[in-house]
């Protein structure tokens, strides 16, 4: 039996009455009325002491009422194992996917650099570089005259800091006998210390180690952990960078992995000088290093801005300075020339990283927000359908005094073991995806879950605890303590109408579903219209590396790739070998203007432009790729620097530059005019950068007959379906001739054009996956809703039975209720599906945000699952015995 609970002023009141009747007692004995209350009070206590040992015996009532609560909610959740399985699973899906996606978002774009007070640093930008300059990035690079003029002035930055790349991608580095590569920046000297970086062993650098440019290196703790397995010896020992030593004297504190783009920086060293460490890996230009060609704008800046100076009076104060800077080496500004200015940008984060991933990330977290609502309110349906059976039980324990707080602690402590188990594996599922997540998008930085996530995690499972009790206590109480009172099932069967909550949420979660259904189908539609694009050569046995040798000199960096061919060549399951410049598939062009027959290609004569994308080539080039010759022939080893230079053209730049006329025998070369190729091959068109671009002219050279010759890329054409196994022998015939060579990132020509298109492949695939989560969770939503629904029209159903309907026509009636839930889910959701399908227009390739078939095969979709999640609930009514339904209490 339920009773009230006596309060701590109850309790006291009573303790005080029975001191008054035991002083009353022994004065009557003929005890003073000081004695008599002094013993009275020894025999039951103070008043006070009675309060605070009621107030201890209270909370300890109401900590064992509470795990008394648990301890119950455990036993019914245990004697329901596939609801709460399913409840579980459920949870951990939607708040696993959620809470991986966000992990991936919190760390690519919204966490700060890991140094001191991230606030106060700024990455230094222009816009207008001077003209005449040559730029890594016309916004995001500067000249080291201007990094040196910024780095000495004193007031409004507490420190100006220069970093820049070692290669465009991974330098070759050697600890021991094995090359390897790494990714490695040469940084001020101030670096560590400007920005705040904590050193976990041995010591950064100084501003004399940039001047003397020490061979000294810091690396990061990921590549102590990875390349050294923590060897705690590893200060101080040699590491090789493009065959030059470098001290190890420092190892990075654990989070911080550099600032370049998407990558994680294995190494530093300070800024060099030596021609082989030039900026970026680019060769040479006129003899001088970055150091000395003040034209060339390659350093990236960052700095840290003095206490109490903001960003606008920094930039006022550097901005003279900045503009005087920028012409060092220049002369003056030219005629009509646009002012360069100087801005600052925080350093939320990575740079980069926005333009990389912000729009499909934002994307995602939308739809795995999505998921997630359907994850809640699923679990919501299914308590429901659950509580339909237990309605009496809940009523019975109304009527025996129950208040409404002891039910809502009952369903309070049921939510929180639901929760708690789903949050769990809600946190694992999310630590693995996360993983896979930062492995498909390439993003070599830590995506951990970090104190962010976890606070919002724990916040939406709060937020999960309250709806999951809160909720399905108002059906408990729906029926009082009358329904216990009912004899009869017909009786006691609740209205119909009391699952209309559980309609519309259903309802909104068809909407949701036909969403995240046209969206995967466009995102996926792409994938395939990509795959299928036909690229022009067979990719298929071809196997592509790059090589970076020590070069000194034209004649040897010619006689370096000769002898490298030739023993490639001799490799038993090679059938031909090539080399170029830049790798086919990589993304990288060589883009400008051209001469064709002594004029210059810059406008055509329709108007149009007039760029050509160039490549300088090897030997038997378009035949190892599979490019079909046209007209003319491929290179040849007979093209070498004393012969006639030979260019190859494409099919485009032919229609463009040279219609209806024979393109061979005439004359291209670069817009400077220095280099003269006669034409001697016109080549079909192909892919070339990407395997989603169009069209474009382009030209190639011979390599032997252009003088620049550094880091090349190698493709081999492979007998066998394994072309990978060719690795190890090209491996060891590199390092014949010289054994610092690594080879540089070897792969597939298939993997390196998939590359171009690891976007929309990482994210067409999530899509697909998440459209298919939802879908199985509308699914389950659905089923709890019909099955709540025949629950508790089972004396209805068998009375329509008595009265003659058929099996089919009951069958119907739930079928029927499945397909009307799926029509209005579809009418709300549609709209919404087109305004997603016109936000993902950038992103679609070969199909239309207004897709019909798309959206047509998601409402089938969403039909077909609507019929199989009613098929259970519609065989269970068909199948009521009208007498037993009737007889049912």
């Amino acid at each position: 039996m339920f009773q009230r609970k006596r309060s701590t002023q109850d309790f006291a009141e009573e303790i005080e009455a029975h001191i008054e009747l035991e002083a009353e007692q022994l004065r009557r004995e003929g005890l003073s009325e000081a004695e008599a209350q002094r013993q009275a009070h020894r025999k039951f206590g103070s008043t006070r002491a009675a309060q605070e040992r009621f107030y201890l015996h209270d909370r300890w009532a109401a900590v064992d009422g509470f795990l008394r609560d648990l301890k119950f909610a455990l036993r019914s959740l245990l004697e329901s194992p596939g609801f709460t399985i399913t409840a579980i699973l459920t949870l951990a899906l939607g708040m696993g996917a959620n809470t991986a996606v966000f992990s991936v978002m919190n760390s690519v774009l919204l966490r700060s650099l890991p140094v001191a007070d991230p606030d106060r640093v700024v990455y230094l930008r222009t816009s207008n570089p001077p003209m005449g300059t040559g730029t890594i990035d016309t916004t995001e690079t500067l000249s080291y005259p201007v990094y040196q003029a910024l780095h000495r002035q004193t007031g409004a930055m507490a420190a100006v800091l220069a970093y820049v790349p070692l290669s465009g991608n991974k330098v070759a580095v050697r600890y021991g006998a094995e090359p390897e590569e790494a990714e490695g920046d040469m940084v001020s000297g101030a670096f560590f210390s400007g920005l705040g970086v904590n050193l976990l062993r041995g010591r950064g650098f100084t501003e004399q180690d940039e001047n003397n440019h020490a061979p000294i290196a810091v690396i990061s703790n990921n590549y102590w952990t990875r390349r050294f397995a923590r060897n705690p010896d590893i200060v101080g020992k040699t590491l090789f960078v493009n065959g030059i030593g470098f001290t190890i004297v420092g190892i990075a504190a654990p989070g911080f992995e550099g600032l370049e783009d998407g990558g994680s920086t294995d190494f530093w060293i300070p800024l060099q000088s030596r021609p082989e460490l030039n900026a970026w890996g680019n060769p040479l230009d006129d003899g001088k290093t970055y150091l000395a060609n003040p034209t060339w704008w390659c350093l990236r800046l960052v700095g840290r801005l003095a206490p109490g100076v903001t960003r606008t009076q920094a930039v006022a104060q550097m901005q003279p300075l900045f503009q005087q800077a920028a012409y060092i080496g220049l002369g003056k500004p030219m005629a009509g020339e646009r002012t360069p200015t100087l801005s600052l940008v925080d350093a939320k984060g990575f740079p980069g990283y926005a333009e990389m991933y912000g729009k499909p990330l934002r994307l995602l977290m939308g739809m795995v927000g999505l998921v997630l609502l359907i994850a809640l309110t699923n679990v919501i349906m299914l308590l429901l359908a659950r509580n339909a059976t237990r309605q009496r039980a809940f009523s019975m324990k109304l009527a025996l005094g129950a208040g409404r707080s002891d039910l809502l602690r009952q369903l309070l402590a049921e939510s929180l073991l639901l929760v708690v188990a789903g949050g769990l594996a809600a946190w694992f599922f999310a630590v693995f995806a996360t993983r896979a997540l930062g492995a498909w998008a390439q993003i070599e930085s830590s995506l951990a879950p970090d104190v962010t996530v976890l606070r919002l995690t724990l916040g939406v499972l709060a937020v999960a605890v309250l709806l999951f009790g809160l909720v399905p206590l108002r059906i408990a109480l729906s029926s009082g303590p009358t329904l216990a009172l009912r004899t009869s099932s017909a009786a006691s069967s609740t209205d119909a109408g009391k699952s209309r909550l559980g309609r519309i949420i259903v309802a909104l979660q068809m909407s949701l579903c036909v969403v995240l259904l046209v969206a995967a189908g466009l995102l996926i539609r792409t994938l395939v219209n990509l795959e299928n694009t036909p690229l022009g050569l067979r990719v298929d046995g071809l196997v592509v590396f790059g090589v970076k040798p020590d070069i000194k000199s034209l004649p040897q960096g010619r006689a370096f790739y000769r002898e490298l061919i030739s023993k490639l060549r001799d490799l038993p399951g090679v059938e031909s070998v090539t080399v170029m410049e830049e790798r086919v598939g990589s993304w990288w062009s060589d883009n400008s203007d051209m001469m064709v027959d002594g004029k210059i290609t810059n406008v055509l004569a329709n108007g149009g432009p007039g760029t050509v994308r160039s490549n300088v080539a090897g030997p038997d080039f378009f035949t190892t790729l599979g490019v079909p010759i046209l007209a003319g022939r491929d290179f040849t080893d007979s093209d070498t620097a004393a012969s006639p230079h030979a260019g190859i053209i494409n099919e485009e730049f032919a229609r463009r530059f040279l219609p209806n006329q024979n393109p061979l025998g005439h004359v291209i070369g670069s817009d400077n005019g220095m280099y003269q190729m006669t034409i001697v091959g016109v080549v079909k068109d192909h892919k070339y950068r990407s395997i989603d671009e169009e069209p474009i002219p382009m030209a190639w050279y011979m390599y032997a007959q252009i003088p620049m010759v550094g880091k090349m890329d190698v493709e081999l054409r492979v007998r066998g379906g394994k072309p990978l196994a060719i690795l190890p022998a090209a491996r060891k015939a590199v390092q014949q001739i010289d054994p610092n060579l690594p080879l540089i990132r070897p792969i597939t020509q298939r993997d390196q054009y998939d590359l171009t298109i690891s976007n929309q492949l990482l994210f067409a695939r999530l899509a697909g996956f998440f459209g298919l989560l939802a879908v199985v969770l509308v699914a389950a939503g659905l089923y709890g809703t019909l099955a709540y629904r025949v629950s508790n029209r089972t004396a209805e159903i068998g009375i329509r039975m008595a009265l003659g309907a058929h099996r089919g026509q009951v069958l119907w009636m739930v079928l029927r209720d499945a397909l009307l839930l799926t029509a209005i889910g579809v009418v709300l959701g549609i709209p919404s599906a087109i305004l997603v399908g016109r936000a993902l227009a950038s992103s679609l390739y070969g199909v239309q945000p207004l897709d019909t078939e798309t959206y047509l095969l998601a409402i089938l979709e969403v039909a077909a699952v609507a019929l199989l999640a009613a098929a259970v609930p519609a065989r269970r009514a068909a199948g009521v015995e009208p007498l037993v339904a009737l007889r049912t209490e």
